[in-house]
């Protein structure tokens, strides 16, 4: 036989990439007995989840004695990850995505959500090189553990750019060069 004509049977497996297992799983009581849902399906996420975790995200804060809307970027993370969440799966039972909120998710141990949002990380990654964002090499890089380049820092009144570029200031300090005020002893400028 012609080994220049054989062909090559081995096959190369791609792991799904939507599909975890957990370590620790979700556990569930069900006729006395904890069982764990440790098979989980992941999505990519559409505008609508992002802004149903805009909306979970959301909080009203008094400042100053005015109520005003904030959204706070960690916990719009955290809704945004549960919403990646298509399904867990226990024996051919699942849990679908409807009834999956932070409360169930709340179960899970600090590992298993890591392991989640790490998934999550890898799936919008691939999305970015389907689209053209990034290419194979950045993905592969990003994946691997390397840090994308740092935007620009602003520097204000720091005394000293270098070492000390990244030196925190005050409150009134930052506000005053945000307006342009520029002096430390600035006056007071109302921004509601």
């Amino acid at each position: 036989m012609d080994q220049d004509r054989t062909p090559i049977t081995a096959t190369a497996t791609i792991p799904d990439l939507f599909a975890l297992t957990l370590f620790d799983g979700l556990p569930v009581e069900k006729d006395g007995k904890t069982i764990r849902y440790r098979a989980v399906r992941l999505r990519e996420t559409t505008v609508a989840h992002e802004r149903e975790a805009v909306l979970q995200a959301e909080r009203i804060v008094t400042v100053g004695g005015v109520p005003k809307l904030l959204v706070s970027e960690s916990e719009f993370a955290h809704a945004l990850t549960i919403k990646h969440i298509e399904h867990f799966e226990c024996d051919g039972i699942k849990i679908p995505s409807a009834i999956i909120d932070s409360t169930v998710v709340g179960k899970l141990s600090e590992h298993d959500f890591g392991l989640i949002e790490q998934r999550v990380y890898l799936i919008e990654l691939a999305a970015q090189v389907r689209y053209g964002v990034i290419n194979r090499e950045q993905f592969d890089a990003l994946s691997g553990g390397a840090q994308p380049a740092a935007a620009p820092q602003p520097v204000g009144q720091a005394s000293n750019v270098g070492a000390d570029a990244a030196a925190t200031e005050s409150g009134p300090s930052l506000l005053a060069d945000f307006v342009g005020a520029g002096a430390a002893g600035a006056p007071a400028v109302d921004v509601r």
